[in-house]
Protein backbone atom coordinates (compact mmCIF):
# COMPACT_ATOMS: atom_id res chain seq x y z
CA UNK A 1 0.00 0.00 0.00
CA UNK A 2 2.63 2.17 0.94
CA UNK A 3 4.22 1.72 -2.49
CA UNK A 4 1.51 2.98 -4.18
CA UNK A 5 1.30 6.15 -2.17
CA UNK A 6 4.94 6.83 -3.31
CA UNK A 7 3.87 6.48 -6.82
CA UNK A 8 1.10 8.34 -6.45
CA UNK A 9 3.48 11.27 -4.36
CA UNK A 10 5.62 10.61 -7.48
CA UNK A 11 3.29 11.65 -9.73
CA UNK A 12 2.00 14.62 -7.94
CA UNK A 13 5.82 15.61 -8.17
CA UNK A 14 5.47 15.76 -11.54
CA UNK A 15 1.94 17.16 -12.18
CA UNK A 16 2.38 19.57 -9.22
CA UNK A 17 6.22 21.13 -8.56
CA UNK A 18 7.81 20.07 -11.46
CA UNK A 19 4.77 21.90 -14.00
CA UNK A 20 5.33 24.93 -12.65
CA UNK A 21 9.19 25.39 -12.91
CA UNK A 22 8.70 24.43 -16.20
CA UNK A 23 5.87 26.58 -16.94
CA UNK A 24 7.50 29.76 -15.03
CA UNK A 25 10.98 29.33 -17.23
CA UNK A 26 8.59 29.09 -19.68
CA UNK A 27 6.29 32.26 -19.73
CA UNK A 28 8.94 34.48 -18.15
CA UNK A 29 11.03 33.76 -21.67
CA UNK A 30 8.22 33.89 -24.13
CA UNK A 31 7.34 37.58 -22.29
CA UNK A 32 11.19 38.63 -23.04
CA UNK A 33 10.70 37.41 -26.76
CA UNK A 34 7.58 39.50 -26.32
CA UNK A 35 9.10 43.28 -25.35
CA UNK A 36 9.63 44.72 -28.84
CA UNK A 37 8.31 48.42 -28.11
CA UNK A 38 10.74 49.30 -25.19
CA UNK A 39 11.90 52.73 -24.55
CA UNK A 40 13.86 54.93 -25.36
CA UNK A 41 12.47 54.90 -29.14
CA UNK A 42 14.08 54.97 -31.96
CA UNK A 43 13.90 57.71 -34.26
CA UNK A 44 11.85 57.35 -37.61
CA UNK A 45 14.11 57.74 -40.59
CA UNK A 46 11.84 57.95 -43.29
CA UNK A 47 10.76 60.91 -44.84
CA UNK A 48 7.93 61.95 -44.73
CA UNK A 49 6.76 59.19 -42.37
CA UNK A 50 3.94 57.32 -43.85
CA UNK A 51 0.37 58.27 -43.53
CA UNK A 52 -1.16 55.65 -40.59
CA UNK A 53 -4.99 55.26 -40.97
CA UNK A 54 -6.76 54.36 -37.69
CA UNK A 55 -9.61 52.65 -37.80
CA UNK A 56 -11.95 52.72 -34.82
CA UNK A 57 -15.76 50.73 -35.13
CA UNK A 58 -18.11 51.65 -31.89
CA UNK A 59 -21.34 50.20 -31.53
CA UNK A 60 -23.52 51.88 -28.75
CA UNK A 61 -20.28 53.59 -26.93
CA UNK A 62 -21.91 56.96 -25.96
CA UNK A 63 -20.05 59.30 -24.68
CA UNK A 64 -16.97 56.66 -24.06
CA UNK A 65 -15.78 56.71 -27.93
CA UNK A 66 -15.15 60.59 -27.34
CA UNK A 67 -11.97 59.25 -24.61
CA UNK A 68 -10.99 57.02 -27.35
CA UNK A 69 -11.38 59.60 -30.61
CA UNK A 70 -9.05 62.24 -28.22
CA UNK A 71 -6.48 59.58 -27.64
CA UNK A 72 -5.99 59.18 -31.46
CA UNK A 73 -6.44 62.50 -32.60
CA UNK A 74 -3.38 63.26 -29.87
CA UNK A 75 -0.57 61.27 -31.10
CA UNK A 76 2.38 62.87 -31.64
CA UNK A 77 3.17 61.16 -35.29
CA UNK A 78 3.22 64.08 -37.97
CA UNK A 79 0.71 61.79 -40.49
CA UNK A 80 -2.52 60.23 -39.08
CA UNK A 81 -6.01 60.02 -40.29
CA UNK A 82 -8.53 58.68 -38.42
CA UNK A 83 -11.70 56.99 -39.39
CA UNK A 84 -14.64 56.82 -36.62
CA UNK A 85 -17.59 53.69 -37.96
CA UNK A 86 -20.66 54.17 -36.32
CA UNK A 87 -21.99 50.74 -36.17
CA UNK A 88 -25.80 50.60 -36.04
CA UNK A 89 -25.51 52.33 -32.95
CA UNK A 90 -28.78 53.19 -31.16
CA UNK A 91 -27.21 55.45 -28.29
CA UNK A 92 -25.68 58.77 -28.80
CA UNK A 93 -22.49 57.14 -30.69
CA UNK A 94 -22.63 58.73 -33.73
CA UNK A 95 -23.54 62.16 -32.55
CA UNK A 96 -20.12 62.32 -30.49
CA UNK A 97 -18.10 61.56 -33.37
CA UNK A 98 -19.73 63.52 -35.71
CA UNK A 99 -19.10 66.04 -32.43
CA UNK A 100 -15.25 65.13 -32.59
CA UNK A 101 -14.96 65.16 -36.55
CA UNK A 102 -16.64 68.81 -36.31
CA UNK A 103 -13.60 70.33 -34.29
CA UNK A 104 -10.81 68.01 -36.35
CA UNK A 105 -10.59 68.30 -39.99
CA UNK A 106 -8.39 64.57 -40.02
CA UNK A 107 -11.48 62.86 -38.43
CA UNK A 108 -14.05 61.48 -40.96
CA UNK A 109 -17.38 59.59 -39.27
CA UNK A 110 -18.62 56.41 -41.20
CA UNK A 111 -22.87 55.68 -39.92
CA UNK A 112 -23.41 52.29 -40.62
CA UNK A 113 -27.44 51.77 -40.25
CA UNK A 114 -28.35 48.07 -41.51
CA UNK A 115 -26.77 44.65 -39.94
CA UNK A 116 -24.68 43.72 -41.74
CA UNK A 117 -24.23 41.01 -45.20
CA UNK A 118 -25.06 37.06 -44.43
CA UNK A 119 -22.01 35.32 -43.16
CA UNK A 120 -20.61 38.78 -41.93
CA UNK A 121 -19.45 39.88 -38.41
CA UNK A 122 -20.79 43.27 -37.63
CA UNK A 123 -17.15 44.08 -36.47
CA UNK A 124 -15.66 42.47 -39.37
CA UNK A 125 -18.46 44.46 -41.86
CA UNK A 126 -17.87 47.73 -40.27
CA UNK A 127 -13.77 47.66 -40.75
CA UNK A 128 -14.28 46.25 -44.45
CA UNK A 129 -15.98 49.57 -44.86
CA UNK A 130 -14.12 51.80 -43.48
CA UNK A 131 -10.92 50.39 -44.76
CA UNK A 132 -12.18 51.30 -48.22
CA UNK A 133 -12.32 55.09 -47.01
CA UNK A 134 -8.36 55.18 -45.40
CA UNK A 135 -6.12 56.28 -47.54
CA UNK A 136 -2.76 55.34 -45.22
CA UNK A 137 -0.08 53.17 -45.90
CA UNK A 138 -0.42 51.53 -42.95
CA UNK A 139 -3.41 50.68 -41.00
CA UNK A 140 -4.18 50.94 -37.26
CA UNK A 141 -6.82 49.17 -36.12
CA UNK A 142 -7.75 50.28 -32.55
CA UNK A 143 -10.99 48.74 -30.36
CA UNK A 144 -13.57 51.97 -29.31
CA UNK A 145 -12.80 50.77 -25.35
CA UNK A 146 -9.13 51.25 -25.85
CA UNK A 147 -7.19 54.56 -24.64
CA UNK A 148 -3.71 54.88 -26.30
CA UNK A 149 -0.83 56.98 -25.27
CA UNK A 150 0.25 60.05 -27.49
CA UNK A 151 3.53 58.02 -28.79
CA UNK A 152 1.48 54.58 -29.38
CA UNK A 153 1.69 55.49 -33.11
CA UNK A 154 5.59 56.45 -33.12
CA UNK A 155 6.76 54.10 -31.30
CA UNK A 156 4.92 51.09 -33.02
CA UNK A 157 5.69 52.78 -36.72
CA UNK A 158 9.44 52.78 -35.64
CA UNK A 159 9.39 49.29 -34.66
CA UNK A 160 7.81 48.19 -38.34
CA UNK A 161 9.72 50.43 -40.04
CA UNK A 162 12.95 49.31 -38.38
CA UNK A 163 12.45 45.48 -37.94
CA UNK A 164 10.25 45.38 -41.12
CA UNK A 165 7.42 43.47 -39.68
CA UNK A 166 4.21 43.71 -41.53
CA UNK A 167 1.90 43.30 -38.45
CA UNK A 168 2.11 44.29 -35.23
CA UNK A 169 -0.09 44.05 -32.35
CA UNK A 170 -0.07 45.05 -29.15
CA UNK A 171 -1.55 43.53 -25.38
CA UNK A 172 -2.57 47.00 -23.72
CA UNK A 173 -2.60 47.65 -20.11
CA UNK A 174 -5.95 46.61 -18.22
CA UNK A 175 -7.33 49.20 -16.12
CA UNK A 176 -8.96 46.85 -13.37
CA UNK A 177 -11.37 49.29 -11.20
CA UNK A 178 -13.58 46.81 -9.42
CA UNK A 179 -12.65 43.67 -6.88
CA UNK A 180 -14.30 41.27 -9.74
CA UNK A 181 -12.03 42.84 -12.17
CA UNK A 182 -8.80 42.55 -10.38
CA UNK A 183 -9.18 39.37 -9.40
CA UNK A 184 -10.11 37.81 -12.21
CA UNK A 185 -9.50 39.67 -15.69
CA UNK A 186 -5.12 38.78 -14.78
CA UNK A 187 -5.33 34.99 -14.21
CA UNK A 188 -7.92 34.91 -17.73
CA UNK A 189 -5.38 36.75 -19.74
CA UNK A 190 -2.80 35.00 -18.32
CA UNK A 191 -4.71 31.04 -19.29
CA UNK A 192 -4.96 32.58 -22.32
CA UNK A 193 -1.46 33.49 -23.00
CA UNK A 194 -0.44 29.85 -22.53
CA UNK A 195 -3.64 28.41 -24.17
CA UNK A 196 -2.53 30.19 -27.33
CA UNK A 197 0.79 30.23 -26.44
CA UNK A 198 0.93 33.72 -27.65
CA UNK A 199 5.02 34.10 -27.34
CA UNK A 200 5.44 31.50 -30.12
CA UNK A 201 3.59 33.35 -32.56
CA UNK A 202 6.73 35.66 -33.09
CA UNK A 203 9.33 32.72 -34.03
CA UNK A 204 8.76 32.68 -38.28
CA UNK A 205 9.18 28.46 -38.17
CA UNK A 206 6.17 28.24 -35.26
CA UNK A 207 2.52 27.93 -36.73
CA UNK A 208 1.41 29.58 -33.69
CA UNK A 209 -0.31 32.81 -35.12
CA UNK A 210 -2.18 35.60 -32.85
CA UNK A 211 -3.14 39.14 -33.02
CA UNK A 212 -4.89 41.02 -30.22
CA UNK A 213 -7.50 43.29 -32.35
CA UNK A 214 -7.44 45.82 -29.64
CA UNK A 215 -4.30 47.28 -31.10
CA UNK A 216 -3.12 45.97 -34.14
CA UNK A 217 -0.90 47.81 -36.71
CA UNK A 218 -0.22 46.04 -40.73
CA UNK A 219 0.83 47.20 -43.46
CA UNK A 220 -1.81 48.33 -46.36
CA UNK A 221 0.08 45.77 -48.59
CA UNK A 222 -0.13 43.21 -46.61
CA UNK A 223 -4.11 43.88 -45.61
CA UNK A 224 -5.00 43.97 -49.32
CA UNK A 225 -2.89 40.72 -50.13
CA UNK A 226 -4.52 38.51 -47.47
CA UNK A 227 -8.48 39.88 -48.55
CA UNK A 228 -8.47 42.61 -45.62
CA UNK A 229 -11.68 41.61 -43.55
CA UNK A 230 -13.36 39.87 -46.55
CA UNK A 231 -11.10 37.51 -46.12
CA UNK A 232 -12.21 36.73 -42.47
CA UNK A 233 -15.87 37.97 -42.47
CA UNK A 234 -17.43 35.16 -40.58
CA UNK A 235 -14.69 34.87 -37.79
CA UNK A 236 -15.74 36.45 -34.29
CA UNK A 237 -12.26 36.66 -33.41
CA UNK A 238 -10.68 37.82 -36.59
CA UNK A 239 -7.54 39.16 -35.11
CA UNK A 240 -5.89 35.89 -34.62
CA UNK A 241 -7.67 34.69 -38.02
CA UNK A 242 -5.68 37.48 -39.88
CA UNK A 243 -2.31 36.85 -37.80
CA UNK A 244 -2.80 33.05 -39.30
CA UNK A 245 -3.29 34.82 -42.83
CA UNK A 246 -0.54 36.57 -42.49
CA UNK A 247 1.59 34.32 -41.41
CA UNK A 248 0.88 31.62 -43.68
CA UNK A 249 1.14 34.70 -46.66
CA UNK A 250 4.95 34.61 -46.08
CA UNK A 251 4.79 37.93 -43.97
CA UNK A 252 6.03 38.68 -40.31
CA UNK A 253 3.66 39.34 -37.65
CA UNK A 254 4.34 40.39 -33.89
CA UNK A 255 2.80 40.50 -30.77
CA UNK A 256 4.28 42.58 -27.98
CA UNK A 257 3.38 44.13 -24.65
CA UNK A 258 2.14 47.49 -24.64
CA UNK A 259 1.17 48.15 -21.22
CA UNK A 260 3.29 51.52 -21.77
CA UNK A 261 1.12 52.56 -24.60
CA UNK A 262 -2.34 51.90 -24.53
CA UNK A 263 -4.89 50.92 -21.97
CA UNK A 264 -8.18 48.90 -22.05
CA UNK A 265 -11.27 48.37 -19.43
CA UNK A 266 -12.71 45.18 -20.92
CA UNK A 267 -15.64 44.30 -19.09
CA UNK A 268 -17.20 46.26 -15.61
CA UNK A 269 -18.76 43.32 -13.61
CA UNK A 270 -18.24 39.48 -12.99
CA UNK A 271 -20.79 38.02 -15.24
CA UNK A 272 -19.64 40.15 -17.72
CA UNK A 273 -16.15 38.79 -17.25
CA UNK A 274 -16.92 35.00 -17.41
CA UNK A 275 -19.15 36.00 -20.49
CA UNK A 276 -16.87 38.43 -22.19
CA UNK A 277 -13.72 35.81 -21.32
CA UNK A 278 -15.74 32.46 -22.52
CA UNK A 279 -16.36 33.83 -25.79
CA UNK A 280 -12.90 34.89 -26.18
CA UNK A 281 -11.96 31.28 -25.22
CA UNK A 282 -14.88 29.95 -28.00
CA UNK A 283 -14.34 32.30 -30.76
CA UNK A 284 -10.27 32.26 -30.68
CA UNK A 285 -10.63 28.17 -30.97
CA UNK A 286 -13.17 28.99 -33.68
CA UNK A 287 -15.61 26.38 -31.32
CA UNK A 288 -13.16 23.65 -30.83
CA UNK A 289 -13.28 22.50 -27.81
CA UNK A 290 -9.71 20.55 -27.38
CA UNK A 291 -7.47 23.95 -26.06
CA UNK A 292 -10.00 24.51 -23.50
CA UNK A 293 -10.73 21.13 -22.33
CA UNK A 294 -6.63 20.89 -22.14
CA UNK A 295 -6.60 24.06 -19.95
CA UNK A 296 -9.59 23.17 -17.64
CA UNK A 297 -7.83 19.72 -16.96
CA UNK A 298 -4.44 22.56 -16.23
CA UNK A 299 -6.65 24.40 -13.93
CA UNK A 300 -7.97 21.01 -11.75
CA UNK A 301 -4.74 18.77 -12.40
CA UNK A 302 -2.13 21.22 -11.80
CA UNK A 303 -3.45 24.25 -10.14
CA UNK A 304 -6.38 22.87 -7.30
CA UNK A 305 -4.46 20.09 -6.69
CA UNK A 306 -1.97 21.60 -3.89
CA UNK A 307 -5.21 22.18 -1.37
CA UNK A 308 -6.20 18.26 -1.16
CA UNK A 309 -2.51 17.51 -1.30
CA UNK A 310 -1.57 19.32 2.02
CA UNK A 311 -5.09 18.42 3.52
CA UNK A 312 -4.11 14.99 2.93
CA UNK A 313 -0.33 15.39 4.35
CA UNK A 314 -2.02 16.78 7.48
CA UNK A 315 -3.68 13.98 7.89
CA UNK A 316 -1.31 11.77 7.37
CA UNK A 317 1.06 13.58 10.00
CA UNK A 318 -1.73 13.37 12.76
CA UNK A 319 -2.63 9.47 11.93
CA UNK A 320 0.54 7.78 10.52
CA UNK A 321 -0.28 4.26 9.58
CA UNK A 322 1.58 1.06 10.85
CA UNK A 323 4.64 -0.34 8.97
CA UNK A 324 4.11 -2.72 6.47
CA UNK A 325 8.02 -4.31 6.98
CA UNK A 326 10.78 -3.75 5.28
CA UNK A 327 13.15 -0.06 5.25
CA UNK A 328 10.55 1.21 2.62
CA UNK A 329 7.41 0.32 4.21
CA UNK A 330 8.68 1.53 7.50
CA UNK A 331 10.36 5.00 5.93
CA UNK A 332 6.83 5.67 3.64
CA UNK A 333 4.59 5.09 6.83
CA UNK A 334 6.68 7.57 8.91
CA UNK A 335 7.59 10.29 6.57
CA UNK A 336 4.72 10.02 4.00
CA UNK A 337 2.88 12.75 5.78
CA UNK A 338 5.33 15.29 6.20
CA UNK A 339 6.82 14.59 2.53
CA UNK A 340 3.16 15.60 1.41
CA UNK A 341 3.33 18.63 3.34
CA UNK A 342 6.26 19.60 1.89
CA UNK A 343 5.45 18.74 -1.67
CA UNK A 344 2.11 20.07 -1.52
CA UNK A 345 3.78 23.23 -0.03
CA UNK A 346 6.25 23.90 -2.68
CA UNK A 347 3.95 23.54 -5.13
CA UNK A 348 1.50 26.34 -4.03
CA UNK A 349 4.31 28.40 -3.17
CA UNK A 350 5.73 28.15 -7.27
CA UNK A 351 2.30 28.76 -8.14
CA UNK A 352 1.47 31.94 -6.03
CA UNK A 353 4.87 33.41 -7.05
CA UNK A 354 4.29 32.87 -11.24
CA UNK A 355 0.18 33.62 -10.55
CA UNK A 356 1.74 36.95 -8.77
CA UNK A 357 3.75 37.44 -11.80
CA UNK A 358 1.19 37.59 -13.56
CA UNK A 359 -1.22 39.55 -11.76
CA UNK A 360 2.02 42.02 -11.83
CA UNK A 361 3.13 41.73 -15.02
CA UNK A 362 -1.14 42.96 -15.72
CA UNK A 363 -0.62 45.93 -13.74
CA UNK A 364 -2.38 44.36 -10.95
CA UNK A 365 -0.88 44.05 -7.25
CA UNK A 366 1.06 40.80 -6.82
CA UNK A 367 -0.82 39.95 -3.04
CA UNK A 368 -4.05 39.17 -5.35
CA UNK A 369 -2.83 35.61 -6.15
CA UNK A 370 -3.70 34.90 -2.39
CA UNK A 371 -6.81 35.42 -3.99
CA UNK A 372 -6.69 32.18 -6.00
CA UNK A 373 -8.57 30.28 -4.00
CA UNK A 374 -11.55 32.49 -5.62
CA UNK A 375 -10.51 33.01 -8.46
CA UNK A 376 -9.79 29.81 -9.17
CA UNK A 377 -13.24 28.28 -9.64
CA UNK A 378 -14.20 31.08 -11.14
CA UNK A 379 -11.50 30.43 -14.16
CA UNK A 380 -12.78 26.89 -14.33
CA UNK A 381 -16.59 28.01 -14.45
CA UNK A 382 -15.28 30.41 -17.36
CA UNK A 383 -13.50 27.90 -18.80
CA UNK A 384 -16.91 25.74 -18.86
CA UNK A 385 -18.76 28.27 -20.02
CA UNK A 386 -16.51 28.08 -22.99
CA UNK A 387 -16.81 24.46 -23.69
CA UNK A 388 -20.86 25.31 -22.93
CA UNK A 389 -20.26 27.85 -26.13
CA UNK A 390 -18.54 25.14 -27.86
CA UNK A 391 -21.67 23.01 -27.82
CA UNK A 392 -24.95 25.16 -28.56
CA UNK A 393 -22.36 26.80 -31.06
CA UNK A 394 -24.13 30.01 -30.56
CA UNK A 395 -23.02 33.58 -29.06
CA UNK A 396 -24.30 36.63 -28.76
CA UNK A 397 -21.56 39.67 -28.96
CA UNK A 398 -22.53 43.31 -29.50
CA UNK A 399 -26.22 42.58 -29.27
CA UNK A 400 -26.15 40.11 -32.71
CA UNK A 401 -26.89 36.68 -31.76
CA UNK A 402 -24.52 34.18 -34.08
CA UNK A 403 -23.92 30.69 -34.63
CA UNK A 404 -20.97 28.53 -35.57
CA UNK A 405 -22.70 28.63 -39.18
CA UNK A 406 -21.57 32.40 -39.50
CA UNK A 407 -17.59 30.82 -39.93
CA UNK A 408 -19.07 28.83 -42.88
CA UNK A 409 -20.47 30.51 -44.66
CA UNK A 410 -18.40 33.03 -44.56
CA UNK A 411 -16.22 31.01 -47.01
CA UNK A 412 -19.22 31.09 -49.65
CA UNK A 413 -21.00 34.40 -48.62
CA UNK A 414 -20.44 37.22 -51.23
CA UNK A 415 -18.34 40.48 -50.60
CA UNK A 416 -19.91 43.51 -48.91
CA UNK A 417 -19.96 46.04 -52.00
CA UNK A 418 -17.55 48.75 -51.10
CA UNK A 419 -20.19 51.43 -49.98
CA UNK A 420 -23.37 50.29 -49.81
CA UNK A 421 -26.22 52.23 -49.77
CA UNK A 422 -26.67 51.95 -46.34
CA UNK A 423 -23.31 53.10 -45.08
CA UNK A 424 -23.18 56.76 -44.72
CA UNK A 425 -19.96 59.01 -44.57
CA UNK A 426 -20.15 62.10 -42.96
CA UNK A 427 -17.60 65.02 -42.55
CA UNK A 428 -18.74 67.35 -40.63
Amino acid sequence: MHHIELILLALYFLVGPATWVFYNWGLSAGRRKMQLVTKPLHPIKVSPPPLVSILIPAKDEGERIRRCLESALAQDYPHVEVIAIDDRSSDSTGQVMDAVAAEHPNVRVLHITNPPEAGWTGKNSALHHGSQLAKGEWLLFVDSDVVIEKDAVTATMSVVLRKQFDLLSLLPRVENHSFWERTLIPLCGGAASTMYMIALSNKAESKSSFANGQFMLMSRHAYDTIGGHDSVRGYLCEDVAIARLIKNHGFRPRVSWGNDYASVRMYDSLGAIIRGWGRIYYAARFGRPWTILAALAFVIVCMFSCYPAMAWGIWRTLHPVAASGGFIGTWSAKLLGPEWLIVGGVHWTLMSIMVARIYRWSGTLGRSALLFPIAGPLLAYTLIYALKLCITKRIEWRGTAYSRKTHASSVQAKPVPVLPARAVESRV
